[in-house]
């Protein structure tokens, strides 16, 4: 049976596809002992399985969607959710789904079939055997609220910052907007980051550290000796995070993975404490440094980012320290 409107197979329980367009580039699935699991709404039928990649705890999991049509099955998607725990960075990918056969589908209690898909970074056919039972315990209810980074922030930016008191700005807080394209499903990257109005004069510094990437954020107890200047010719950005955090959008069906700090995609280490966190900064005025600090607070769920304070060393050449 065939969905009119996206002309998608309908696929009822007993049924099968015939697959006989794939035949010749399918091939065995060596390692079919995957435990899967599942849960279900009102419209969709979710079914997944995690394998552990065996470095550093990183995961890999496989997701298929599915549609409830009248008592049948609809193919909505598959993707992959790629989990960095070592590195803290994780993706997002979509796969492609070219074959669905059921078994035994008796709703919301009992779903056997098999699946056939083509992994984005092999490009090889797999085939996998499924079999979940569901309960009443795997009922969810879909999530419709959702966070956007310009609800958020796009009201409270830029921040600048007077740091000498002499009416001009030496610094702001921004936010980068990136689209990237290349990835399917696409999403927007949003960055905060802390930028100077004119670096000859009004420097950013770095901690010191013996592995990149190193941080600009400062956490108690710091020195300003203790620093190295975040120069753009010296560090690629591999290098130095001159970002307070990195924020992502993804466009319809995957705006359950937008996200702020405290989810599992953002990059780890950032903002992860509950200390204070700083930039530590140098003026050059007339030949002369004068060190300084901006405090800052940032709460993604709070859609806060302030500046709780400022301090300028008036000394020149004097390095300063928080305890």
């Amino acid at each position: 049976m065939l969905d009119e409107e996206n002309d998608r197979e309908i696929i009822c329980a007993s049924s099968i596809v015939d697959s006989n367009t794939v035949t010749e580039i399918l091939i065995p699935d060596d390692n079919n002992s995957v435990l899967w699991k599942g849960y279900y709404t009102d419209t969709t039928v979710k079914i997944y399985f995690t394998r552990n990649l065996g470095v550093d705890k990183e995961t890999e999991t496989l997701n298929f969607i599915f549609n409830k049509v009248e008592g049948c099955l609809q193919v909505n998607r598959g993707y992959e959710y790629y989990f960095g725990s070592y590195a803290g960075i994780s993706a997002l990918t979509e796969v492609e789904v070219i074959d669905l056969q059921i078994t035994e589908w008796d709703v919301n209690k009992m779903l056997n079939g098999k699946v056939s898909y083509i992994d984005h970074h092999d490009k090889e056919v797999y085939i996998r055997d499924f079999k979940i039972a569901f309960t009443e315990e795997d009922y969810v209810i879909e999530n419709t609220n959702f966070n956007y980074f310009p609800e958020c922030f796009s009201n409270k930016l830029p921040l600048n910052i007077d740091l000498d008191d002499d009416s001009s700005t030496d610094y702001q807080i921004i936010a980068e907007e990136t689209e990237n394209t290349g990835n399917i499903p696409n999403y927007i990257r949003y960055t905060l980051k802390l930028i100077s109005v004119d670096e000859t004069i009004n420097e950013i510094l770095s901690p010191k550290g013996i592995n990149p990437p190193f941080p600009v954020i400062f956490e108690p107890p710091f020195s300003s000796e203790n620093t190295i200047k975040y120069d753009a010719n010296r560090f690629n950005s591999a290098d130095v995070r001159n970002a307070l955090d990195v924020f992502y959008e993804f466009n319809t069906p995957y705006e359950n993975y937008n996200f702020f700090l405290n989810n599992n995609l953002t990059n780890k280490k950032e903002f992860a404490n509950t200390l204070d966190d700083y930039y530590l900064v140098r003026l050059k005025r007339n030949n002369s440094y004068f060190y300084g600090w901006i405090k800052i607070d940032f709460n993604t769920l709070a859609c806060n980012i302030e500046i709780l304070d400022t301090f300028l060393n008036t000394n020149a050449n004097q390095h300063i320290s928080v305890d």
